[in-house]
């Protein structure tokens, strides 16, 4: 008896399922860490003329390492700038805690308010010479023009170059956060002009220096304040100033006098 012929083999249906190993038949294939564990094998010509890319992810110890390095930076950064902070508002917060000479009075703000009012009251093209002191200056800054603007607890004193003063006290409209800056006299059409400016984010005693950082760019809008308040109507031609001392040395009892030009 003739024995039985093999059956034909059946052709694998192209949805049949595989059990085992990865077909590719064509373009590039990417497979991330999670996709495919442990090593990749190619045998045979399954794969011709194409790009297996395999990217191995980030472990646990090379994120932990990133935050770390990211972190260090971030707190250099924010070090330098309360460093830098310190030292450059450190003559200003210096000269608005030394004491004035008899101190802040509604008397001595009246006093301003008056010689500024006559200021503004000049024909144009009047000369004038007006002498203001650090207790005027202080205290018309600290019971009129600070209210004004928006600042409580607010504090002025001449500071040891002629037309130099220092400012400070609180912002209202910041949650009275402490502030100080320095402006200056000037010759110009613009009389009054921020030089600098620092807001004081930290808490730390009063009278340091440490916990400010600049605001100069986003206080320009004080200049404007200040003159339309202060001098709009009159242009400075000499600045000085007398008593008090000299030099870098502390101005107490000091006078800023000023010669100049209503407009």
């Amino acid at each position: 008896m003739d024995e039985p012929s093999s059956l034909p083999q059946r052709p694998p249906q192209e949805n049949e399922t595989r059990r085992g190993g990865v077909e590719i038949s064509g373009g590039e294939v990417r497979a991330a860490r999670d996709f495919v564990a442990g090593d990749v094998n190619v045998a045979g010509d399954s794969i011709s003329g194409q790009t297996v890319t395999v990217q191995r992810g980030f472990s646990a110890q090379d994120v932990q390492r990133i935050a770390l390095i990211v972190g260090g930076l971030v707190f250099l950064t924010a070090l330098v700038f309360f460093a830098l902070g310190a030292v450059a508002s450190a003559a200003v917060v210096a000269t608005l805690n030394r004491p004035l000479r008899e101190g802040s009075s509604l008397d001595a703000a009246r006093s301003m308010q008056e010689k500024i009012r006559q200021l503004n009251s000049l024909q144009s093209g009047q000369r004038f010479q007006v002498q203001f002191s650090e207790d005027e200056v202080s205290s018309y800054f600290r019971f009129i023009l600070g209210p004004q603007l928006g600042i409580s607890n607010g504090k002025a004193r001449l500071m040891s170059s002629p037309g130099q003063i220092a400012i400070g006290g609180n912002l209202d409209r910041l949650g009275g956060i402490p502030f100080a800056a320095q402006i200056n006299v000037t010759t110009t059409q613009t009389p009054l002009q921020l030089e600098s400016a620092w807001l004081k984010v930290l808490p730390t005693p009063e009278g340091s220096s440490v916990g400010y950082v600049s605001a100069t760019g986003v206080a320009q809008d004080l200049t404007r304040q200040l003159n339309a308040a202060l001098f709009g109507r009159v242009q400075f031609r000499e600045i000085g100033q007398n008593g008090g001392g000299s030099g870098a040395q502390p101005v107490t009892g000091a006078n800023l006098i000023l010669l100049g030009v209503a407009k």
